[in-house]
C-alpha cells in the first residue's frame, strides 16, 4: 500500500540522488509528480488547471482533483537504473540452481524463437546460455543479450533462475553488461539487492 504522507514528504523534500540507493515506491510517485509538475510549468500550463503537484489529491490531499497517472510511476523509463554489481555480491546471489544441462538448453531455445527469431546468425540455445554467463560481452553478444531482455516476457524472467541455471549475480551482470534498462526487468532483478554493507 502506498503511504500517501510519505509521498508528500518526499515531494517537498525529496532525499539526495543517490545512484546507489533503490528508491521506494513513495520517492517514485514524488519524483513522478514533481516532473509533471514542472512540465507543466515549462509547456505554459497551469498547474491548478492541470491538478498537478498540491493542486492535486496526490499532494494536495482530500479535496483537491483527483490525481491519474497514464503510466506507472514504478515502470517509468527514467525511475529504475540496475543497481550497481556490488549489490549482487552476497552468497545468495551467487547461487545456482542444480539445473540439468538439457532442461537449460531447451529453455534458451524458446527464448531464441521468442525474442530472436529473425536475428542474423543466431546461436543455438545452449549457446545462448554461454552468452547470458561472461564477464565480459562481444558487441554482437551484448545486443543478442539485450534483444532478449527488451522483449522478455515477464514470466519468463524467474526462468532465468530455474530452467536457465543463472545465478542472480549473472543475471544481474547480463543486464548492466547488454545496457538494458528495460524498466520491468530492472525493477524485478533490484528487488534482489541487497545494499553491499548489509550483503555478510
Amino acid at each position: 500500500m502506498l503511504d500517501l504522507a510519505k509521498v508528500r514528504r518526499l515531494y517537498f523534500n525529496p532525499p539526495p540522488n543517490d545512484p546507489g540507493r533503490l528508491p521506494s515506491r513513495e520517492e517514485l510517485y514524488a519524483r513522478a509528480e514533481r516532473r509533471q509538475f514542472e512540465d507543466c510549468l515549462l509547456s505554459g500550463d497551469d498547474p491548478r488547471e492541470q491538478g498537478v503537484g498540491e493542486h492535486g489529491s496526490l499532494i494536495g490531499g482530500p479535496g483537491k482533483p483527483s490525481r491519474h497517472f497514464t503510466w506507472d510511476p514504478e515502470f517509468a523509463p527514467r525511475s529504475r537504473i540496475p543497481l550497481p554489481l556490488a549489490w549482487f555480491d552476497h552468497p545468495q546471489a551467487h547461487s545456482r540452481p542444480s539445473t540439468p544441462a538439457d532442461e537449460i538448453s531447451v529453455f534458451f531455445a524458446h527464448l531464441l524463437g521468442a525474442h530472436l527469431a529473425g536475428y542474423p546468425n543466431r546461436p543455438t540455445g545452449i549457446e545462448l546460455a554461454r552468452i547470458f554467463r561472461p564477464t565480459q560481452m562481444t558487441e554482437v553478444e551484448r545486443d543478442q543479450v539485450w534483444h532478449v531482455f527488451a522483449s522478455i516476457h515477464l514470466w519468463d524472467l524467474p526462468g532465468l533462475l530455474s530452467a536457465g541455471g543463472m545465478s542472480v549475480y549473472e543475471v544481474a551482470r547480463a543486464i548492466r553488461l547488454s545496457l538494458t534498462l528495460r524498466p520491468h526487468v530492472v525493477a524485478w532483478i533490484n528487488l534482489f539487492g541487497v545494499p553491499p554493507a548489509e550483503g555478510a
